[in-house]
């Protein structure tokens, strides 16, 4: 018998917090922005994150607060309908990194607020360079350069050089920087002293459905994300190796593809914007490919460079949307909890979990930009309340685990356990899944109600053309429905002991029983016993967030050890 538990830290309650007010103002004002096609809208954006930044700083002052907090933000950020998932989150991610790494060097005062602000806008300009160096690739430095002396020429400029109009555009960033730091400056010394007056005015919902890094319900697989990896880098080689007729129809090919599998990414191909980028970047690069050319205009050189630019765009876009979608593989949330990330989940599930009420009672977006210190200060007294809100949610999911190499008997010690779990006086819900053999092989499972002893088919290895299949078994979909049915809170309503059997491979994936826990897990009064295999228990808890367990062992621990257990433990 082993006790399993976890704690989450505090500072990852408290970034869920900064992280979901980041998040909420990066999906309302930029959802506004993405209508009215506002320019440097990410600029914008930055400076009202940094604000909040600042601002929380003078509350809080937990180290590594605030990449934790840019880290939820950006995933949350990736839920919005304006949001290319990939460019929003790195940017926001980076302007928290680069404010972390100034107030940590420097401090939590004035000057360190200040350059944070200023490295974390510059940020702005290096991610979006950046951005379009791996969409466009090394030929727009060569383009832009022509462009800028071209650009220059007309309007008779040409005593400014590039690097004085690069330190131009870098002081407008370096004031955008300051800007952001005392606008959060004053509004955290504000909220500093209404603190102790403030009253919630909305009580708060918390929307515990919200985990968006559960399945989404679709096929995910860990082989197609590291394919589609795969076929970027490939494809952009071979794009810079052979003509374009070879550029074209591998990349077409590519395209095809992914939009055939992934409907997602066809909202990027009905945006006008992306074309018209596309557009003028193949127009450009025919006329200053090597320097406008008076006679021809156009440069055949530049023409086939401009429409490979075009083909490599279309082919990161749409690549990088197709990992973005196999990202949301539940297996990788399994792979991350067992390298530690399990705090960072739980905290982007708490944040989630809020983001309907921020939606709801946010001020609008037009009220945010005419008046951005209202809304921090009013944001950062809500936060003391959420976040004493997160931590008693993080109320222990106790369950207990049966477990057992694969064909060991787990069942059969279930029903031993069930049966003097009744002796003793404890009301038993939930079902069993005995098995039957045929030529010493399972031939089929069926789906067993504790309480009334009626069964249904659960799967069998009868080949049939009604039923799905996964590996050699055929699942019944009504017996399916029959364990869900079961496990229905009406149902199971009076029970001491709720038992599952099994959870295994499908929950992992999003299916099966995973609902059924899910919706069970919000109801800490139901006491779970579910039976795993022994090489899967791990992947299991930390699959459905469950912090606090007892588990057995068959092979080592008997029913009256189980029993004895369940008496002792409340």
């Amino acid at each position: 018998m082993e006790v399993y538990k976890k704690q989450i830290k505090d500072i990852w309650l408290k970034a869920a917090v900064v992280g979901s007010l980041w998040g909420s103002i990066e999906i309302i004002v930029g959802s506004f922005f993405h209508n009215i096609k506002m320019p440097m809208s990410g600029t914008i954006l930055a400076v009202l994150g940094i604000s909040l930044l600042v601002a929380f700083g003078q509350i809080w002052k937990d180290k590594g607060l605030f990449w934790r907090a840019g880290l939820i933000a950006a995933v949350m950020k990736s839920v919005s309908p304006s949001a290319v998932l990939i460019g929003p989150m790195t940017g926001i991610f980076l302007e928290a990194l680069l404010f972390e790494f100034a107030v940590t060097v420097f401090g939590r005062n004035v000057f360190a607020y200040i350059l944070g602000g200023i490295s974390a806008l510059y940020s702005v300009i290096i991610h979006k360079l950046a951005t379009l160096l791996i969409i466009y690739g090394l030929d727009l430095i060569k383009i832009t350069e022509n462009f800028y002396f071209f650009l220059i020429k007309q309007l008779k400029a040409e005593e400014l050089s590039f690097a004085e109009a690069l330190a131009f555009l870098s002081l407008f960033y370096v004031i955008l920087g300051i800007i952001a730091a005392v606008i959060g400056l004053i509004t955290g010394k504000k909220a500093l002293k209404m603190k102790s007056g403030h009253r919630i005015e909305n009580e708060i919902e918390f929307d515990t459905e919200k985990d968006k890094v559960r399945p989404d319900g679709n096929n995910r697989s860990l082989l197609m994300l590291i394919v589609h990896i795969l076929l970027i880098i490939i494809i952009l080689t071979l794009t810079n190796l052979f003509s374009l007729f070879v550029a074209f129809v591998i990349t077409v090919s590519y395209v095809v593809f992914v939009l055939i599998k992934y409907k997602r990414a066809l909202r990027y191909f009905k945006k006008p914007g992306f074309w018209i980028q596309i557009a003028l970047f193949i127009l450009i690069s025919s006329l200053f490919y090597d320097g406008l050319n008076r006679i021809t205009y156009f440069s055949p050189e530049g023409i086939d460079a401009g429409l490979k630019m075009g083909l490599r765009a279309v082919l990161i876009v749409l690549g990088f949307s197709a990992v973005s979608s196999e990202l949301r593989n539940p297996l990788i949330r399994v792979l991350l909890y067992r390298k530690g990330f399990w705090q960072f989940y739980t905290a982007l599930s708490s944040a989630f979990s809020v983001l309907p009420y921020l939606m709801k009672h946010s001020s609008r977006p037009k009220t945010i930009l005419k008046n951005p210190g209202k809304t921090l200060i009013k944001n950062i007294l809500d936060a003391e309340y959420i976040f004493e809100q997160f931590k008693k949610m993080q109320y222990p999911v106790k369950i207990f685990v049966i477990s057992g190499e694969k064909h060991s008997g787990k069942t059969t010690f279930a029903e031993n356990l069930i049966s003097k779990l009744k002796a003793e006086g404890y009301k038993t819900a939930g079902f069993t899944a005995p098995g039957k053999f045929e030529n010493n092989l399972r031939s089929e499972f069926n789906i067993r109600d504790i309480k009334t002893g009626k069964e249904k088919l659960l799967c069998s290895d009868r080949v049939t053309e009604t039923q799905k299949s996964t590996g050699r078994f055929y699942f019944n979909e009504d017996g399916l429905d029959f364990g869900k049915e079961l496990l229905k809170p009406e149902n199971i309503k009076d029970a001491d002991f709720v038992f599952i059997d099994e959870l295994g491979p499908f929950e992992l994936k999003g299916k099966g029983w995973s609902s059924s826990v899910e919706n069970l897990l919000k109801y800490p009064e139901y006491k779970i016993v579910c039976l795993v295999r022994k090489n899967l228990v791990y992947d299991i808890l930390r699959r459905f967030g469950i912090t606090d367990a007892v588990i057995f062992d068959i092979a080592d621990d008997t029913v009256d050890d189980f029993i004895n257990i369940l008496k002792n433990r409340k």
